[in-house]
């Protein structure tokens, strides 16, 4: 008779209607190769049910085993390490659902923190260090920017070394670094208090602020609540703010609540959160016809916190401005209808204009899969058109080096994308 080595795999009852295999509990590795005769030699790999403290997600109540056998006759030399490979390759390959609902192991994600998954007593907070719980969830050690827990794929915001591919929203490494502060959002948690303006958000005014609590510079920035960007900005705490939306339907993206909202940025109860088409790579592997799609909403939620910046006494269509007009259609005569000059249209469209991820526009209308046209004087400068969320390489968060743009140097890229002919 044949001896074998048999992989044994507990599935959780809630992936068995899938079969997705996303849903495994962590791997443990039994039994070593015993040097005895080979009559009583055997290798036993065995994934064991969770002893997680995950009971109420649902993860105590595993399936009977499931069973794959190998011969082995082929474990010998480097098929061992071959075969090995392949089947831990295919046990942990996560689902590709572009929907952003959370699912797999709760452990991996809830048994992290204390708190997470105990019951406690009545007048005792439940969670604790949740100021810095996104940053952790969203963090990482190398250099990817898509990681996996518990068989969901997590995009990471914050690397401690520099990013291979940052996401759409850039990367926290960069105002993490010395002397960074202009480069990004000084989230607590990755970095100190901006030494500039001391924890208040620049250009800030009440008054644009929607929020029933308005921003608290004698609090830190957060990811989440009435101090950050995510979540419904009327709850002061930030985990309590996004609560729940990790796990909630987000399969339409019309702002009508958190999840529902454009990478979970709500805003307030009575403000339409914001909406948006969602690359399921958080623009990772973006092209011009791979990508994010934005809408003016994003200007709205920008302006809750920098409403100085977006006031018409400062910017406009009429002249002189003080600062860049933001929520305006890109002008469809000038050197506009040459956007993005490096890429020209096809001759039977001379009207069209390639999309450029260093100067995205606006869709007044988000369309249901993103597009590679840009049009002059219907698509919309916002505030993304030239900055990104999170952090960058650039001082003021830009997406190119301003100071390496000189007008009539015959430059290109940055300013240039839009202002064609100031390179001239």
């Amino acid at each position: 008779m044949k001896r074998q080595i048999t992989l044994i795999k507990r599935i959780p009852r809630s992936s068995v209607s899938r079969f997705s295999l996303s849903f495994l509990p962590r791997i443990v590795v039994r039994g070593k190769l015993q040097q005895e005769s080979r009559k009583k030699r055997q290798t036993g790999f065995r994934i064991p049910r969770s002893e997680s403290r995950a009971g109420k997600c649902g993860m105590t109540n595993l399936l009977p085993i499931v069973q794959y056998s190998i011969p082995r006759s082929l474990l010998r030399g480097s098929s061992l390490v071959i075969i090995l490979s392949l089947c831990i390759l295919f046990i942990l390959q996560p689902s590709k659902n572009s929907s952003a609902t959370v699912s797999g192991d709760c452990e991996v994600c809830h048994g992290l923190y204390p708190g997470m998954t105990e019951e406690v007593e009545p007048g005792k907070p439940q969670y604790v260090l949740k100021n810095v719980l996104c940053v952790n969830c969203h963090s990482n050690s190398d250099r990817d920017t898509i990681k996996i827990l518990g068989g969901a794929r997590v995009p990471v915001v914050n690397n401690t070394v520099k990013p291979v591919k940052p996401l759409a929203g850039g990367n926290f490494y960069y105002v993490a670094k010395d002397f960074g502060d202009r480069k990004g959002h000084n989230v607590d948690g990755v970095t100190s208090v901006d030494t500039k303006f001391r924890g208040a958000p620049p250009g800030y005014d009440r008054i644009s602020d929607p929020s029933a609590r308005g921003y608290n510079p004698e609090k830190p920035f957060a990811c989440a609540g009435s101090n950050g960007c995510h979540g419904n900005r009327n709850v002061e705490d930030p985990f309590d703010s996004i609560m729940g939306t990790h796990h909630a339907d987000d399969s339409d993206i019309d702002g009508s609540t958190t999840a529902r909202s454009y990478r979970f940025l709500k805003n307030t109860n009575k403000v339409k959160g914001v909406v948006g088409l969602e690359d399921d790579e958080w623009n990772q592997n973006s092209s011009s016809k791979k990508h994010n799609e934005y809408s003016p909403s994003i200007d709205i939620l920008c302006a809750s916190c920098h409403g100085y910046f977006h006031s018409k006494d400062k910017t406009g269509k009429e002249r002189p401005w003080f600062r860049h007009p933001t929520d305006i259609v890109l002008p469809k005569g000038g050197e506009y209808t040459n956007y993005n000059p490096d890429f020209p249209p096809p001759p039977d469209r001379p009207d069209l204009r390639t999309y450029s991820l260093d100067a995205p526009v606006g869709r007044e209308k988000i369309p249901g899969l993103p597009s590679d046209e840009v049009n002059p004087g219907k698509d919309i400068v916002i505030c993304l058109s030239c900055h990104v969320a999170h952090s960058s390489p650039f001082a003021s968060m830009l997406r190119w080096d301003y100071d390496a743009i000189v007008a009539g140097e015959e430059g290109k890229g940055g300013c240039f994308i839009c202002h064609t002919g100031k390179g001239e």
